[in-house]
């Protein structure tokens, strides 16, 4: 019988107190994102698991201001459908702002290709 392996104890607990730190961001400072973080950020979205390694996502990087507006009008309208959805919970779910899209100075979308 073969042994299993098993990360040492110091790696599993940061991984998890990574999981248990993990934040929504908020604040943005709205300075252009350096090309090394950008291409760390993505090598991690890499990553992620997919069936067969296929990984059939794209990345689609917006820094547009003019779409960014077009994407928050976009979203803003669905936070509110959603609102409404949820009843006695609407106003509670209101509370959720959407201008991080303006105020970061960039935007990363995880698309599927169409058929997929």
């Amino acid at each position: 019988m073969s042994k299993s392996f098993s990360y040492p104890e110091a790696d599993k607990k940061a991984i998890y107190r990574v999981m248990a730190e993990r934040r929504d961001m908020r604040h943005f400072n709205g300075q252009p994102l350096e090309e090394t973080t950008l291409g760390r950020i993505l090598a991690a979205a890499h990553l992620a698991p997919s069936v067969g390694l296929m990984q059939p996502w794209r990345f689609i990087r917006i820094k547009n201001y003019d779409i960014k507006h077009s994407i928050h009008l976009l979203v803003d309208k669905e936070r509110k459908f959603t609102a409404q959805a949820l009843g006695e919970r609407e106003q509670d779910f209101l509370k959720l702002k959407v201008e991080g899209i303006l105020q970061c100075s960039e935007v990363i979308v995880a698309a599927l290709p169409d058929k997929r």
